[in-house]
Parts: structure tokens; sequence; C-alpha cells
């Protein structure tokens, strides 16, 4: 998917063959086995990668859903892009296209990204979506400018114990990656989907319509596509992402790992491709 209108339900990875026979998971990921929990850093190559490990069970993953039609956004948009500095959170903002009615088309919106602002009030059974609508993990929401409530959840996250979740590391490897998934605690958590997101770290815009009009607008963490990459069987596990996954050039690759029916983020893993 990129900022057009392609929906990532649909979205097919390109396999690069392998020369031994492996396993494949729905969307194209190619598998390159199952390992021991010390096996896990036996792949010896020159990468660099990122994850974040500031608190027990990894990195906090924020989702902001917002658009630049909206007048109440910029605020929750300029507190994303201060978290987005943390060492111990990944940050996403996905632009939503149902705010491009009133005059200005926000040029990051997209159909899909809307759907999945949808699906999160599904999952959570919410009485209404709305903008700025901040998903925290997967699990809660909150109004993404609401600095306290905000960075009370953050607080009471990084607090907890340790759980089942998942160490998630995305590397390069030549002209793809690698990523290498390590269950952690007793819980099941087999069949949760795993999602590819492309973001970039800035965008700033003059609009001059819609609610915002005459401002110029300084958006963080843009999600430029994300695509399924296939469901996971909960197993420790390396897999091998083509290149031709990443739809639309950008600054940073994240994985997420997320149970089924858009439910809780078990882990995510990033990978800044301006550093690799």
């Amino acid at each position: 998917m990129t900022e057009g209108d392609s929906d990532p339900d649909t979205a097919t990875l390109i396999l690069h063959p392998m020369k031994t026979s492996r396993r494949s998971l729905l969307g194209g990921l190619a598998a390159l086995g199952s390992t021991g929990a010390l096996g896990l850093a036996g792949l010896a190559r020159s990468t660099r990668s990122s994850r974040a490990q500031s608190r027990a069970s990894g990195p906090i993953v924020l989702e902001l859903f917002t658009s630049q039609g909206c007048s109440s956004c910029p605020p929750a948009d300029r507190l994303l892009g201060e978290l987005a500095m943390e060492p111990d959170v990944i940050a996403l903002a996905y632009h939503v296209d149902y705010w491009n009615y009133i005059g200005w088309e926000d040029p990051f919106s997209s159909k899909a990204m809307s759907k999945r602002q949808h699906r999160y009030g599904q999952a959570m059974r919410l009485s209404s979506i709305y903008t700025p609508q901040l998903v925290i993990d997967g699990e809660v929401d909150v109004v993404g400018s609401r600095r306290g409530q905000v960075l009370a959840e953050l607080e009471k996250r990084r607090n907890a114990g340790p759980g089942t979740d998942v160490a998630v590391t995305l590397e390069r490897d030549g002209a793809g990656f690698i990523l290498t998934l390590a269950p952690r605690g007793k819980g099941d958590m087999a069949g949760a989907d795993l999602l590819l997101v492309g973001s970039d770290e800035r965008h700033v815009t003059e609009v001059p319509r819609g609610e915002n009009r005459g401002r110029t607008l300084v958006d963080f963490a843009v999600v430029r596509f994300y695509a399924p990459l296939g469901t996971w069987d909960g197993t420790a596990t390396q897999f091998r992402i083509p290149g031709t996954a990443v739809k639309v050039p950008s600054d940073r690759l994240s994985v997420l790992v997320q149970a089924a029916g858009q439910g809780r983020i078990y882990g995510a893993g990033t990978l800044d491709l301006r550093a690799v």
C-alpha cells in the first residue's frame, strides 16, 4: 500500500526463491528456520539493527490516527513527535482519509489507514472513532492530545512486570531484511499477525484549505505504507523479508506482531533505513 487506495489486506509480497526447502508464511515471508533461544544470534552478518529495550516487554507501540484536515490534530502530532524520541517507543502516525471532503486532501491519507482505525474501534468495542485517536499497544485508546493521560498510560506500561511477549529484531540483509522473533513468557501467541510498516520521521506541509488553512503543519512518524507479512506460529523463528516488501521509500521500517483480529501487540521492532 502506498498513500493511495490499495488495501493491505490483499497485499502479496514477492518471494525470493531459497536454495533449500523452507516453510513459507502467508503473504510471502520465507522462513529461515526455528531455533532455540541461544541460536537466534547465530546468523553472522555485518548489519545494524534497532530494538528498544527500556521496558521489560520491549517497546511501547503508539499508533496515532490523525489528519491534516483536522484542526484538533496538530497538538497530538506534536506530542507524538516528542514521544517518538523516547528509546522505548515506536511511534506511527496513520493519516485517515475521511477529513478530505472538507477541502484539503491530506497527501499522506488513505482508505486503508481509515480501515485500520475502524477495525480498532470494532476490536475494542468503542462507540465511535475520532481524530486524534491514539491506540497504545493495540489495547487502549486515548485522545492523542491529552498529554497527561498519554504519559500516565506510558508510565503504567513501563512499570508493569514481564508477561507474554516477543522480542523483535529487524536487520538489513543485502537487498532484503532478516526478522528474528524470540518469544518470552508462557502464553500462546500462535496465529499472531505480522505487519510491516514504513514511516518517515518528519514532513512539513503548507495547508491552503480546510480546517487548518493557512497553517504550516509538521507531521511526525508518518506512515507511508503498511502490508501484512503473514501469520506467526509462536515459536522462536527467523524470516527473510524481500526488499520488494518496501512499497514506498521510507526512513524507517517497523514490524508489529499483533494478536489476530487486530488485538494486543505482543511485540515490535524497528530499523532505521538511513543508518544501514
